[in-house]
């Protein structure tokens, strides 16, 4: 072989190997999910909700955005299959953001003392004992009913 060929064929192997990857894209298996999250019975306006594998389950975690109370994600970004411990969080900053002096400002000259933020309490974030086992065969149709523990 001359150094032409070498180079074409040294080439060649590079593309091959970046075109079929490194490692297997099942080795987690991971499936779709859907679902409703209600805060004291009206839809989370806006959150994150976290599927974490939990147990002898492991692989990467995936995460959706909740709009309006509805969470959906894709097979291909889905939680992986089995035992998944479950966050949600709220990302309601009531509209503004907290370093927006001039928005305070303003609401301080319109007598607006407090601005309602959703908050959703620690037992269902980083506390959170909720799990849910995610199927493979089967719809991953999920509703999280949440209550804050101001209510009575």
């Amino acid at each position: 072989m001359n150094s032409k060929q070498v180079s074409i064929s040294l080439c060649f192997c590079l593309v091959l190997s970046a075109l079929t990857g490194c490692g297997s894209s099942n080795e987690y298996p991971r499936a779709a999910v859907r679902g409703i999250v209600t805060l004291d019975g009206d839809p989370l306006s806006q959150g994150v909700i976290r599927f974490i594998p939990d147990g002898e389950n492991e692989g990467p975690q995936a995460s959706a955005s909740i709009r309006e109370g509805i969470f959906n994600v894709p097979v291909d970004f889905g939680p992986v299959v089995g035992t998944n411990r479950i966050e949600i969080i709220s990302t309601d900053d009531g509209g503004f953001a907290e370093d927006d002096e001039e928005a305070f400002k303003r609401l301080k000259a319109e007598g607006i003392k407090r601005i309602e933020v959703v908050k959703v309490p620690p037992q269902y974030n980083k506390q959170s004992k909720l799990t849910k086992s995610i199927s493979a065969e089967q719809d991953n149709d999920f509703t999280f009913a949440l209550t804050s523990t101001a209510k009575k």
